[in-house]
């Protein structure tokens, strides 16, 4: 079977690639918890600002920014969790 992601990079298009990618990340990190948080919300923040440095870039939608907003809250709070729960 194959997936958006799959299928946008067969096309070719870095752009719609990268949209894909962006995408499938923002999903994975709504159902995602603990560690993983941590590096799809990287994985994420380093997805849009390819796209925003591309040739004739779009502007961020504001789910684009709201998402990549809350994968950063996310990432902050499992960081400091971790912090807290090493002093144990």
């Amino acid at each position: 079977m194959v997936g958006p992601v799959s299928s946008a990079a067969s096309d070719g298009d870095r752009r719609t690639a990268l949209e894909a990618v962006r995408d499938k990340l923002a999903a994975e990190l709504d159902e995602a918890s603990g560690p993983v948080v941590a590096v799809l919300s990287k994985e994420l923040r380093l997805t849009i600002a390819e796209l925003e440095s591309l040739p004739g870039g779009r502007e961020v939608s504001a789910l684009d920014e709201l998402t990549a907003r809350r994968a950063a809250r996310r990432a902050d709070a499992q960081g400091g969790d971790a912090a807290r729960g090493s002093g144990q």
